[in-house]
């Protein structure tokens, strides 16, 4: 048998278009899912800093001011603590994790993509396997004797697993990225919010109230 006639099948293999709209749907989420976090991302010491300053000088409006004009989710949880400024401590807590609520979702929207193709992926590629397996198997007669062909026939019969595995890597190495970035962005959230309410806090001269700020608790769901 030609090797070219074997390949018309082997080559592509039924379960090898599904991998690479897998692969490619991977790519695009982890590269949008970068793009979103990197373009989020501040200097959170520096942005308090400036907040603090303003908050000091007793000029609220302009604070409110700078963190429209920063944009982000830090600036979002920044500027609802503002506006609710002359509110009750647990009042402003309450706003603040409702805000909360609002932006970790959006960080972690799309993430899970990856984790449903880092598991499918090996799956599939080895489903193609199998169907090429049985592809050469039941058409043996073909091969005339011809050794060369069918090692050939029979690597060929991999590549959908070794592609899937590939695939597989690099949507868990892409998703444990991301996880990570989202962890650190939460954390800057946390102790941005703490500060803030610290810093309040002490303007009303309620330093009992501090210790209050320091210990919210942020529960969320990963992707």
């Amino acid at each position: 048998m030609e090797l070219n006639k074997l390949n018309i099948f082997l080559d592509i293999g039924p379960m090898m278009f599904p991998l690479l709209a897998l692969g490619f749907i991977g790519f695009i989420v982890f590269l949008e899912r970068t793009l979103f976090l990197h373009k989020g991302q501040i200097n959170v010491r520096e942005f308090i800093s400036g907040i603090k300053n303003l908050l000091k000088k007793g000029r609220l409006v302009e604070a409110v001011a700078l963190c429209e004009e920063m944009g982000g989710s830090a600036a979002h949880l920044v500027k609802t603590v503002l506006l609710n400024y002359d509110a009750n401590v647990d009042l402003i807590i309450a706003h603040l994790r409702k805000r909360l609520s609002l932006e970790i979702p959006s960080l972690e929207r799309r993430v899970g993509v990856l984790s449903v193709v880092a598991r499918i992926s090996p799956l599939i590629g080895f489903l193609g396997t199998l169907i090429a397996g049985i592809e050469i198997i039941s058409n043996l007669s073909f091969f005339d004797g011809a050794s060369g062909v069918l090692i050939v026939a029979l690597a060929n019969a991999l590549l959908s697993s070794a592609l899937g595995l590939v695939i597989c890597i690099f949507a868990t190495a892409g998703h444990h990225f991301l996880e990570v970035r989202i962890t650190h962005v939460i954390h800057d959230y946390e102790w941005l919010s703490s500060e803030l309410l610290e810093v309040i806090l002490e303007d009303r001269g309620k330093s009992a109230g501090g210790n209050k700020a320091t210990n919210i608790e942020i529960d969320r769901e990963h992707g």
